[in-house]
């Protein structure tokens, strides 16, 4: 069953380690980025908003410019066991799974959790992204979201997962109608994909020119699966563009008889695995540098420094 979903100097922080971040200090040409492993609660919102603020401000006090969160970390994609999903209305659910009315807990965009988020990226200085069950009030219709915003609290990007995965989203999820929208950033040139979209959207990333890819992921695999150690840097690789991965994980107890989980990792566009998670079912955060593209103007290469520009493409 098969779903979708860093080099910091060796260093590979967990979210109880007390390792500084790249020793030596940072490079001018660089950018640290950061990917947030962690388990949401499914159903539970508010105490999830709690504890990605919590993990989204441990990594900007490391120095983390750009920070990626799991797939739907704020509303939680599936339970944690696999056995409960989303279900609007009458649609119909896979085989073996419980449905569960989204209504409660799904939210506009712009609404209370982007604009927690917006506010807190303008407070700490970064970009962040926000990952949630997304209602369409107009329209009634619920798409699985991510959006970028900016170190001036501004909503840099509004993307909708373009294919989500049948197995767990049939009953709710709406395909993403927002194209593939991307941002020019003193950082370079970024785009979101979520999950299951890895396998038709990189092209479409490596056509826009992307130099990193803000991936967030809520992966099911088999055991032995080579996805994240060979197949992930592999489409890095061939895309050309740098790739910050957070995966969901999902408690120790009781022990999960699936897989997929964990594996959080960021790898370069020459597809080398940087850093990544020193664990599989722990909360955890992985950082690496990255580099600046060398095109940008010097004076642009700064922490802090506005976009650029952005401009939202449609997918051919």
């Amino acid at each position: 069953m098969r779903g979708s979903c860093l080099v910091v100097l060796g260093c590979v922080l967990a979210g109880h380690s007390g390792c500084a971040g790249p020793p030596g200090g940072r490079r001018a040409d660089t950018v640290l980025v950061a990917a947030v492993q962690c388990y949401s609660r499914f159903g539970q919102p508010e105490g999830n908003r709690r504890k990605l603020v919590a993990l989204v401000r441990r990594a900007a006090a490391r120095g983390a410019d750009i920070v990626v969160l799991p797939e739907a970390a704020v509303t939680g994609y599936l339970s944690a066991d696999l056995t409960r999903t989303w279900q609007a209305a009458d649609r119909a659910i896979s085989e073996g799974l419980e449905g569960v009315d989204p209504a409660n807990v799904a939210e506009a965009v712009p609404g209370s959790s982007t604009r927690m988020f917006a506010k807190l990226a303008d407070e700490l200085d970064i970009y962040v992204t926000a990952t949630l069950m997304e209602a369409d009030r107009k329209t009634g219709l619920y798409y699985n979201s991510s959006v970028l915003l900016g170190p001036d609290g501004r909503m840099l990007i509004h993307y909708r997962k373009r294919n989500p995965w049948p197995w767990a989203e049939c009953g709710w999820a709406t395909d993403g109608d927002r194209g593939n929208p991307v941002v020019d950033t003193p950082f370079g040139r970024l785009g979101l994909l979520i999950c299951y979209d890895i396998h038709e959207q990189a092209k479409i990333m490596s056509r826009l020119k992307v130099d990193t890819l803000l991936y967030s992921i809520a992966w099911v695999d088999d055991e032995g699966s080579d996805w994240f150690t060979k197949s992930l840097p592999d489409i890095a690789r061939a895309g050309g563009f740098n790739i910050v991965a957070a995966n969901w994980t999902v408690p120790k107890a009781p022990a999960p008889v699936w897989h997929g989980y964990g594996h959080s990792r960021i790898i370069s566009a020459a597809g080398k695995v940087l850093a990544g998670a020193s664990g599989d079912l722990a909360d955890e955060i992985v950082y690496a540098e990255l580099p600046i593209p060398a095109r940008l103007p010097a004076q642009m290469r700064r922490r802090g420094s506005s976009p650029l520009g952005s401009r939202s493409a449609k997918a051919p």
